[in-house]
């Protein structure tokens, strides 16, 4: 089964986005009396102990899942203190500095199997439970930490959002081919219960109208995602900034790329910024996101997932008359990765979905990242998908992505990314291939 991973990742402070205040270990609230470059100066110099279990490592760097649900990056050197025969799952306490570009320099590492049992719990195979079962894990799971209290002042709202709901009535396009959502998705369960053996299969148990639709429409997403043709697209993405309360949007810079979505995968080339050629990754210089174009569906109706749906109302988008559902993503289950330099999160989300009631096919999906670490870089962030029928030269039309847009907000500040995506020019991707010819008779 397809599990995209979804990517929204942000710059390197000092860079773009501004105002991200580059060695803020804390919520990122700016202290009185302290100037920008204080404050960077003190962190850098100050280690700080980060407690959590190593989930990758390689010889300069290991990966660590902290109690807060963060995943940071500590640089190591040959000055770092570190016990030998480190691996994964090791609980560790580091000791570390981070620089003004966000990234963490480890001083010392040393094993702290406690926190380990604390993250990853493990039941004790030994222990039986009264009623002869194996006892429960031991240990809470990763906190979240939330700041207690109000988060802002009387009279603010808080950071901008994006803007709900359908967007406005667009030109309706023409009829085209489309594939039997009702066919499709009974193949495709067909498909699932032939290659699962007989003794593993549970019974079905009924589910209400709205539900089965819910269900159907899993069923053609996965299958959709499944018979996708390989196509390239041209990619349009303008950014913005606001420092203000009431966001007064300037634009940044607008990035050019084509997009290949082949076998399931996205890749980017032909990169540009305001119209000139770059080989310097978009993350590095501002707000960037992928998996606009088959990660952000597939995931949502992924099993692993495990998305619950609520029925809200009946709408119309695009002319097209639609059920909407409200849907959640526990954390643990979250595919959606969250980066800033030197750190990234899975959190989990929320948002709202439309779906096509004829054909079963997703024409809108909202999500809102929730319950975000304390400690993230970035308090608030969105993503918007508005999907349209596209014929990339065949009879047959896909549902593919036509617009998108991405918010992002810096903690504590009124610093704010946001992204307006374009998706134009569909085709099929065949691949390419040079052919050369020896010029020697």
């Amino acid at each position: 089964m397809f599990a995209g991973v979804l990517a929204a990742q942000y710059g390197q402070p000092g860079q773009y986005p501004r105002g991200q205040s580059p060695g803020n270990n804390g919520p990122g609230i700016p202290m009185p009396g302290r100037s920008k470059k204080t404050q960077e100066q003190q962190a850098a110099a100050q280690p700080r102990n980060y407690s959590g279990v190593i989930r990758n490592m390689d010889d300069k760097s290991i990966e660590v899942e902290t109690t807060d649900t963060r995943t940071l990056t500590f640089q190591l050197s040959d000055k770092t203190e570190k016990p030998r025969g480190l691996k994964r799952g090791d609980g560790v306490d580091v000791s570390a500095t981070q620089d003004k570009d966000g990234l963490f320099q480890a001083v010392s590492v040393k094993i702290n199997e406690e926190v380990a049992r604390k993250i990853d719990p493990q039941p004790n195979p030994n222990a039986v439970a009264q009623n002869g079962e194996p006892e429960e894990p031991v240990g809470p799971p990763p906190t979240l930490l939330v700041r207690p209290g109000p988060l802002y002042d009387d009279g603010d709202n808080g950071p901008p959002k994006l803007k709900r709901g359908a967007p406005p009535p667009q030109q309706r396009p023409p009829a085209g081919k489309l594939p039997d959502p009702s066919t499709v998705a009974a193949s495709l369960e067909s498909k699932e219960k032939e290659s699962e053996p007989l003794a593993t299969r549970e019974p079905v148990k009924p589910l209400n109208p709205r539900q089965e639709f819910v269900e159907k429409a899993r069923g053609v997403a996965m299958a959709f995602m499944e018979g996708l043709p390989n196509y390239i697209c041209q990619e349009l993405t303008t950014r913005y900034f606001s420092q203000t309360r009431i966001p007064n949007w300037s634009v940044v810079d607008v990035v050019g790329a084509e997009v290949v979505f082949e076998n399931n995968k996205e890749s980017y080339r032909n990169l540009t910024i305001n119209g000139k050629p770059s080989k310097k990754p978009p993350e590095e210089s501002g707000a960037w996101s992928t998996g606009e174009l088959g990660s952000i569906l597939a995931s949502l109706f992924s099993p692993g997932s495990a998305a619950e749906f609520k029925y809200v109302q009946e709408a119309t988008i695009s002319h097209l008359p639609a059920a909407v559902y409200d849907f959640k993503v526990a954390r643990p289950r979250s595919s959606w990765k969250i980066s800033v330099p030197g750190q990234f999160i899975f959190p989990a989300y929320k948002g709202t979905v439309w779906i096509d009631k004829q054909s079963a096919h997703v024409l809108r999906i909202e999500m809102q990242a929730t319950n975000v670490p304390e400690e993230f870089p970035r308090s608030v962030v969105e993503t918007a998908v508005d999907y349209e029928y596209i014929t990339l030269g065949t009879p047959e039309k896909f549902l593919l992505p036509v617009h998108a847009e991405t918010l992002s907000c810096g903690r504590g500040t009124n610093d704010c990314d946001r992204n307006v995506i374009e998706f134009r020019n569909y085709h099929k991707f065949t691949g390419e291939s040079t052919i050369k010819f020896n010029s020697q008779e």
